[in-house]
């Protein structure tokens, strides 16, 4: 691919997929700023499955905090999974303007208003999750086990899996009212395979009476939708995740 592009400079921007880091919640220390990702280091060493030797750490703040102490989140990458690929596009002499990962990007996707909106997302085979922003912004993330849709299943075990997921977003509601004190969400997005996002739309909007918007199209498919997203992200951001 890469011996595919034009000659000359390019400028590429990266998106992390899940197997390579992981997001970690933890208090925020009590150190200066510039002391910050040294702390941060020593408060996720035992929390990640990623060995201390080959841990990047960056982090960022939640627009909306839970009850408690003051909470960061802590993004653990993977050096031996990113480290290969930032060496070969460095020998293409690629500029990277942006590395960014799945939760903070997927929200570019989101409305950008004040009220807090959902994104029900499945990036890859049959595995969901349900995404939270308010302002454009990443409030949580929840993988949703045990619910499982594929395009070979019946009508009556789409519809038990249909059940079983209404539960996770009701406890995802739930969760945004008593924990985080939010208002009912103004909206959910879906990203999902077509068919799946057409099955879905009319009983979710008439279960939960909020309107549903469908992000995948025919001509854009899931992983088109987040490259787009990663488009549109600010370079900004580099500083937080």
């Amino acid at each position: 691919m890469l011996n595919q592009l034009p000659k000359g400079q390019k400028t590429f921007r990266l998106l992390l997929s899940s197997d390579c880091y992981e997001v970690i919640t933890v208090d925020r220390p009590n150190v200066n700023e510039s002391e910050l990702v040294a702390a941060l280091t020593w408060s996720v060493k035992d929390l990640s499955a990623i060995p201390l030797e080959h841990q990047q750490i960056d982090y960022f703040e939640l627009k909306v905090q839970p009850a408690g102490p003051k909470k960061l989140q802590v993004v653990v990458a993977d050096r031996r999974k990113i480290q290969p690929l930032l060496t070969l596009l460095n020998s293409f002499k690629v500029k990277i303007e942006l590395i960014t990962i799945e939760e903070i990007a997927l929200t570019n996707l989101m409305p950008k208003d004040e009220r807090p909106h959902l994104m029900l997302c499945q990036l890859r085979e049959n595995q969901l999750s349900l995404l939270v922003s308010v302002g454009g912004e990443f409030v949580l993330q929840r993988l949703i086990s045990g619910v499982v849709f594929a395009e070979e299943q019946d009508e009556m075990t789409r519809q038990m899996q249909f059940d079983s997921l209404t539960l996770e977003l009701q406890r995802s509601l739930d969760y945004l009212d008593r924990q985080l004190r939010m208002p009912m969400p103004s909206s959910i997005s879906l990203l999902l395979p077509v068919e799946l996002q057409q099955w879905l739309e009319p009983r979710i909007q008439t279960l939960f009476e909020l309107p549903v918007e469908s992000i995948a199209t025919v001509d854009r498919n899931v992983l088109n939708c987040i490259a787009a997203a990663v488009l549109e992200e600010s370079p900004e951001v580099q500083d937080e995740a």
